[in-house]
């Protein structure tokens, strides 16, 4: 009976502990439901496939509410800024025109990372499906031309490390990094190593394996065309072919949706990139890539073209040189405000950034 006892007093003290120390925090300063300071969570990697205009690999940030003026301009949020899009081409050690050492590729990512770069693919970019913590800036990596350097298997079955894969996989494994970049591979070209990564017997493995760890598949034509000098009904041929084709081998619900025009080579009407029909099979693309060595705008201003996003070529020392300029020009850089559900911005933005497009489908805030 005395246990008994005992025990019944211990459980009302603890009961009488808890609200009294409940109501002394809320008396005096105590943090309540909402303290209205931004949460951050670490960048989470996805493995999801990119079938779908999907979440960009990173897990937004954790508020409190909803996404107000104040947080906003705590965090300095700029979801109209510009956004890096590179442009890698042949990873190997010899060095040429459009060739990057698997070395200075992870220099490169180091340095993205170490400048509060998050890594997401091109399909989230011209959806504006852009899901990062906040102060957290989106960098898109594509990979044009499908070369044996950019995926390459070993005999023994492993990846090789000194492949552009090999290099974003381990920077994925280091933490801090996703594995997130668009590839544009090439189907049919007389370079047999430039047809999907080269290794005729591995090549559907390869699709397969980049979508399922969370990578984007675009095309880039079936062989290469210049699309400037082609006929209508080459240029619709080509992408059809393509598309189809890329789908075929990934399977599932896989939808190719991004396009890397040759060259930056646009055809002479230009709607056959955006929709058409060859031998009664319809395609769609809902973005495009070029050339031209500046950083895109966001897909939230109205001077967003998704069928003509710019990319930066990565030679020498054009990617320090575009991230310098967007550090030495207040205002130009998109930082994302950890809530994907709405777009943040100041009232005053940068010059040349536009203005905030009239259809966002998400609330707007400003400050």
């Amino acid at each position: 009976m005395r246990r008994d006892k005992v025990l019944r007093f211990i459980g009302i003290a603890f009961v009488i502990g808890a609200f009294l120390g409940l109501v002394s925090g809320l008396a005096f300063g105590g943090p309540g439901p909402d303290t209205g300071t931004p949460k951050l969570t670490a960048p989470a990697d996805s493995r999801k496939s990119g079938g779908s205009a999907g979440a960009s690999g990173a897990t937004s940030s954790t508020f409190s509410g909803p996404m107000t003026a104040e947080k906003a301009a705590a965090i300095g949020a700029n979801e109209l800024g510009q956004v890096p899009v590179l442009l890698y081409q042949d990873i190997t050690d010899q060095e040429g025109v459009g060739t990057r050492s698997p070395q200075q590729l992870a220099k490169d990512i180091d340095f993205l990372r170490s400048e509060g770069f998050y890594p997401i693919n091109l399909r989230d970019l011209a959806s504006g499906n852009i899901d990062l913590p906040a102060g957290v800036s989106p960098v898109v990596l594509t990979f044009d031309d499908s070369t044996s350097g950019q995926y390459r298997i070993l005999d023994d079955g492993s990846l090789d490390p000194a492949s552009a894969v090999g290099v974003l996989q381990a920077a994925k494994e280091a933490g801090g990094w996703a594995s997130k970049a668009t590839f544009y591979p090439l189907i049919d070209v007389t370079s047999k190593e430039h047809e999907l990564f080269g290794q005729p017997d591995r090549q559907q493995e390869k699709l397969r394996n980049l979508t399922d760890w969370g990578y984007e598949i675009g095309s880039h034509t079936v062989s290469n065309l210049n699309l400037q000098k082609a006929d209508p009904l080459d240029v619709k041929k080509e992408l059809a072919e393509s598309q189809s084709t890329l789908e075929g081998l990934i399977g599932g619900d896989y939808q190719v949706t991004s396009l890397s025009v040759p060259s930056g080579e646009y055809p002479q009407d230009e709607s056959l990139l955006a929709r058409g029909i060859y031998d009664g099979e319809p395609y769609t693309y809902t973005s495009a890539v070029t050339l031209g060595d500046t950083v895109s705008l966001s897909p939230f201003s109205t001077l967003f073209d998704p069928m003509h996003i710019p990319r930066v070529t990565v030679t020498g020392s054009n990617l320090r040189d575009a991230i310098a300029n967007l550090k030495a020009h207040a205002g130009l850089r998109y930082i994302s405000d950890g809530d994907p559900a709405t777009v943040s911005a100041p009232r005053d933005l940068a010059e040349g950034l536009g203005q905030v497009k009239d259809d966002l489908g998400r609330p707007l805030v400003r400050y």
